[in-house]
């Protein structure tokens, strides 16, 4: 489930609400909104923006999720605690879980959730339905997460029954000092897309993007891998020009898959033309290649390299997969389905 972010010192006008149009069709279901620690408006002000965000998530059928302290959940109405959930920062002792999850569905911090906790909540027999786990982000460069410590902790989460999230960077960053809001370190400088096939991989449920805005162009991304399950390559590079055919068709990788080869399935059934030997040259990590008429029966199998291979007189190399991509190729196993791009 895809999640993004909008908070209250943001205006709502007339490109808000065309953002969150966009966002919904591109598989978006919930939104994220944050407290600010120091309330620059008047409370009243504030609940009035809290209000004119959450008609403008129901317009588009897009879940509230508020993240609350032990003084701003005071300043959300009553009338509205129903409708949207909470994210609890600490503070919260898990009696006072307990009753809240009586009025709504509550998320508390995965980072600190421990055995403890969850001995507590099941001795007051919470409705473990009404929880779910969420990470922080982390503006401060330097102090995101450990992958390997996230995801032994998200399994754990997730074999106690518990919905996990983790925070993705966007296409902007929220204040010139910090660079993107990720749960994950490793996140802080890699592409939104790549952060969140990362996240899907570890099995996390919900992923959020953390950061204020998310670009069209990634919105159709986000929606090519989430919605149609096909992971999208762009190749640069090219050296003796791109079939039409490889361009937008959709592949898949062998139910066999190679160790040093993505071997695009679909490929041979494309070209009945003879393809004549050229540029045979090595093969570095993410080159995209044709097999010519000296390799017979192959002729025409379109394999994008997953390590480094030296030249063969039977391969023609065609371009090169986008080294912001090249993370991508990992996560393509057997059976598969991706599109290349120009």
């Amino acid at each position: 489930m895809l999640g993004f972010s909008f908070y209250l010192n943001q205006n709502i006008n007339s490109q808000t609400e065309e953002y969150f149009n966009n966002m919904k069709k591109a598989g978006f279901s919930e939104i994220f909104t944050a407290v600010p620690m120091h309330l620059e408006d008047s409370e009243s002000e504030y609940e009035n923006k809290l209000q004119d965000l959450f008609e403008l998530a129901n317009k588009y059928d897009l879940h509230l999720m508020i993240d609350v302290n032990k003084y701003s959940i005071h300043k959300i109405p009553d009338h509205l605690i129903p409708h949207v959930s909470l994210r609890l920062s600490e503070g919260f002792n898990p009696e006072e879980i307990f009753e809240l999850t009586k009025k709504t569905s509550i998320a508390l911090n995965a980072s600190t959730i421990t055995r403890e906790t969850i001995q507590k909540l099941n001795s007051l027999h919470v409705n473990f339905n009404k929880l779910e786990a969420w990470n922080n982000y982390y503006p401060h460069p330097e102090t995101g997460l450990d992958l390997t410590w996230f995801a032994q902790k998200n399994r754990w989460l997730k074999n106690i029954g518990l919905t996990t999230q983790a925070f993705i960077p966007g296409t902007n960053t929220s204040n010139t000092n910090y660079k993107g809001l990720p749960t994950l370190e490793r996140h802080r400088t890699i592409d939104p897309l790549i952060s969140a096939i990362e996240l899907d991989k570890l099995k996390t449920d919900k992923v959020f993007v953390g950061d204020p805005y998310l670009d069209t162009k990634h919105q159709e991304l986000f929606y090519s891998y989430f919605n149609d399950k096909v992971i999208p390559l762009h190749m640069t590079n090219t050296k003796i020009g791109i079939p039409p055919y490889l361009i937008s068709t959709l592949f898949h990788n062998r139910l066999d898959p190679a160790r040093d080869v993505i071997r695009l399935v679909e490929s041979r059934t494309l070209n009945n033309k003879d393809i004549k030997p050229t540029n045979n040259t090595k093969r570095s990590f993410g080159t995209v290649t044709i097999d010519n008429n000296q390799y017979g029966e192959y002729m025409g199998e379109i394999q994008i390299t997953t390590r480094t291979l030296p030249a063969n007189k039977n391969v023609n190399v065609l371009g090169q997969i986008a080294t912001s991509d090249l993370k991508l190729l990992s996560y393509i196993d057997a059976g598969t389905a991706f599109k290349i791009i120009n």
